[in-house]
């Protein structure tokens, strides 16, 4: 996965935000950003599997392309935020353009792990899902799988997108994973997660943990290709090194054609690090009333 610096993903929030700054009210609508921007929209059917959309430049003039096969409005949206992302990030219209008028095509959906995908992505997410409207959203949205697809549903933006968004910003202890063939793709913790010290977060490549629900979803390729949803429950240092030993619900979906699953660990209760001098008080404590029987 392609790593984007932590000073860079502040800038692309800063200005990602600006577009839609003056936007009082979730949806966002991309379509309306671009057409403001004079570029123009339209579909077309990739010969490449995987491609979602384009962003295409002649002379001075722009325009957008979405894969045809597309069906989901949410990853539409989220497509066209991320060729808006190449449009505005800066630097991206040199690099994608160097030779000065042709088309770049794109994986969006945090699939990618160049760069400028990367980048285009996560703009993308906060065009969609400014902090401030994402913010007051989520206060309503409830806990879990459930609350992302609420959200999903109210931003009009796909559901991979909006857990990442969901884990960045939820009060809950929650863990998204993006994985395929057993292996992790890459893994995003709230902060409530996050915060516990002497957790070994998940890297690219990593084993998913073989008695999950998210490694037996992935035994049957069609549970992933027909986007078929499964539900279970999870122990967190399974998934995490480190982690205190606390059950979480584990969701996991698939992400169809891509060939990649998404997996949502969340409890609606803290989860604490253990305590190594209450442990120790308590294996005294126990010791006192041995001696005293």
């Amino acid at each position: 996965m392609g790593v984007v610096s932590r000073i860079r993903r502040l800038e692309i929030d800063r200005i990602a935000e600006e577009v839609v700054a003056d936007v009082a009210a979730l949806p966002i609508e991309p379509r309306s950003i671009a057409t403001e921007r004079q570029i123009t929209i339209q579909t077309w059917e990739p010969k490449v599997q995987g491609i979602s959309g384009f962003l295409m430049k002649q002379g001075d003039s722009f325009g957008i392309g979405y894969s045809a096969k597309i069906k989901n409005p949410g990853f539409v949206n989220f497509t066209l935020g991320h060729e808006l992302g190449h449009y505005h990030l800066p630097g991206h219209i040199e690099k994608l353009f160097a030779s000065g008028s042709g088309i770049h095509s794109s994986r969006s959906g945090f699939v990618s792990g160049d760069e400028c995908e990367r980048e285009a992505d996560l703009f993308a997410a906060t065009l969609l899902m400014p902090e401030r409207l994402f913010r007051a959203a989520l206060r309503t949205a409830g806990q879990g799988f459930p609350a992302i697809e609420a959200l999903s549903a109210r931003c009009v933006t796909s559901i991979t997108a909006t857990a990442i968004r969901f884990a960045a910003f939820v009060e809950d202890p929650v863990a998204v994973i993006v994985s395929s063939n057993g292996n992790v793709e890459y893994c995003c913790l709230s902060p409530a997660i996050r915060e516990i010290g002497g957790i070994t977060n998940l890297r690219r490549g990593d084993s998913l943990p073989t008695t999950s629900t998210t490694a037996r979803f992935q035994e049957e390729p069609d549970n992933i290709i027909n986007g078929c949803r499964a539900e279970g429950c999870s122990i967190l240092d399974e998934w995490l090194e480190g982690a205190p030993p606390v059950e979480m619900k584990e969701d996991v979906v698939g992400l169809g054609h891509y060939g990649k699953s998404l997996t949502v660990l969340f409890s609606g209760e803290p989860v604490e690090a253990d305590d190594p001098d209450e442990d120790e008080d308590s294996y005294e404590h126990s010791q006192q009333w041995e001696r005293q029987g």
